[in-house]
């Protein structure tokens, strides 16, 4: 018995606790979570997650597996798959979590930190404000925040979560928490990986509230969860094209198993920039993927 405790349970280890099944959603949520940046991990590091997911080894010992399977690795991408899940499944089973806005550089640094850091900055934020072309907008990029924004925009949106008080999570609520994760993903503050950070960073949001997340979206519709993100931000008036989290919310209602939704990616698609190309907003209607 301890002083500050009147019964006979000592306090042990949180990974001494950790169940099969907890275990198992850990590395599914991990591996495909590296398609959507269009990564496949290696049949090495799935036999290590095996291992790790039957209890034959700790998580701690596959990760020194993986790192030194890798260590001089040519495959760049096969590398960076193994690698960013290790770091996931280690994220998520320590639950490293709080409602502040140095999380995500904290969440980013830990997630790639085997990686070379001249490419990936872990941590750090970039200095130019970049654009991604985008499958489902015929090439148009979502118009992401300029860094001299990033400070301020974190602070503003994580000091507007903290004044929220959910409950049930549905309705409004779960609306509300999408338009958070969205617009944290907007604002891209880092070189790589945003899409990877904020999603290990709202399973960690959604552990925290006391909820349960399945294993199967993140595992198998990792595309369809970042092409979700960039509707619920891609604005074009000209297109007739506003911010739409419905999808957003469609997939996060499967995820905390309040719905069983069909995530399809062609519901994504924004049909009116490809029948008229020059509708193309944040990039040169030139680079339109077809025309």
């Amino acid at each position: 018995m301890t002083a500050d405790s009147l019964d006979n349970f000592e306090y042990k280890k949180a990974s001494e606790h950790v169940s099969e099944s907890s275990r198992r959603h850990y590395w599914a949520v991990a591996i495909g979570l590296q398609d959507v940046d269009g990564l496949t991990v290696s049949r090495y590091l799935r036999e290590a997650a095996a291992s790790y997911t039957k209890g034959e080894r700790t998580l701690a010992e596959t990760g020194e597996l993986v790192r030194a399977h890798h260590a001089n690795s040519l495959d760049e991408a096969s590398a960076e798959a193994d690698l960013v899940s290790q770091r996931i499944a280690e994220l998520l089973e320590r639950g490293l979590f709080s409602l502040a806005p140095e999380i995500l550089p904290e969440i980013h640094r830990y997630l790639f930190q085997d990686l070379d850091s001249s490419v990936y900055r872990p941590g750090q934020f970039k200095t130019e404000r970049m654009v991604k072309q985008e499958e489902i907008l015929n090439g148009d990029s979502v118009l992401y925040a300029d860094p001299a924004a990033y400070d301020m925009s974190l602070r503003g949106a994580f000091a507007s979560e903290v004044a929220k008080a959910y409950t049930t999570f549905s309705g409004d609520e779960l609306k509300s928490f999408c338009h958070f994760v969205a617009f944290l993903w907007q604002i891209h503050p880092f070189a790589e990986g945003n899409t990877r950070t904020v999603a290990v960073f709202s399973e960690l949001y959604l552990n925290y509230l006391g909820f349960n997340v399945a294993n199967e979206p993140f595992g198998n519709h990792a595309r369809f969860f970042r092409d979700a993100l960039v509707r619920a931000m891609y604005r074009n008036v000209a297109a007739g094209i506003t911010p739409d989290d419905s999808f957003l919310v469609a997939f996060y209602e499967n995820a905390l198993g309040f719905a069983e939704n069909k995530l399809s990616r062609e519901e994504l698609i924004c049909t009116s920039l490809f029948e008229n190309p020059d509708l193309l907003r944040n990039v040169d209607p030139k680079e339109a993927l077809r025309r």
